[in-house]
């Protein structure tokens, strides 16, 4: 277990971290060049695939809203606002990414049989963030129970 703080502040550095990750892809989308992939071709032949858009928005910048609002939800709940519904949209939040990032790589890994290491990266991320709020223990939650 890890503390409120600690794990409210992971989540805050995870959600930039991917903020930057997402923002690299949704900038290399824009480009008609190939986009730098440090593992190969993968990145590229992922763009060209028909599962980079979801109802016309770019799967980058649906992780870039994602991330910005992990971030915010981050600040917000260190400011102990309405924390337990904060806790909970986060716990949404990142429960639902981690499982698009599962449909994602299995594109990925079935369909397009090629790996974009930045979206592999990101779906990391979205990992980590639903592992640092599983793990994170509320003080005040525990307190209230004495």
């Amino acid at each position: 277990m890890i503390s409120f703080n600690l794990s409210n502040r992971l989540i805050f550095i995870f959600s930039l971290i991917g903020l930057g990750v997402a923002s690299f892809l949704f900038y290399e989308y824009s480009l008609s060049g190939p986009i730098f992939c440090p593992t190969g071709a993968g990145c590229d032949i992922v763009r060209a695939s028909a599962y980079t858009k979801i109802l016309g928005i770019s799967i980058p910048l649906l992780g870039m809203a994602y991330y910005l609002t992990m971030a915010v939800l981050s600040v917000v709940h260190s400011h102990q606002l309405p924390h337990k519904l904060v806790r909970k949209l986060q716990t949404i939040s990142a429960s639902a990414a981690v499982g698009f990032g599962m449909y994602l790589t299995y594109l990925e890994a079935y369909v397009i049989e090629a790996y974009c290491f930045w979206c592999v990266l990101s779906f990391i991320i979205s990992v980590a963030i639903l592992i640092t709020l599983v793990l994170s223990r509320d003080k005040r939650k525990d307190e209230n129970r004495d």
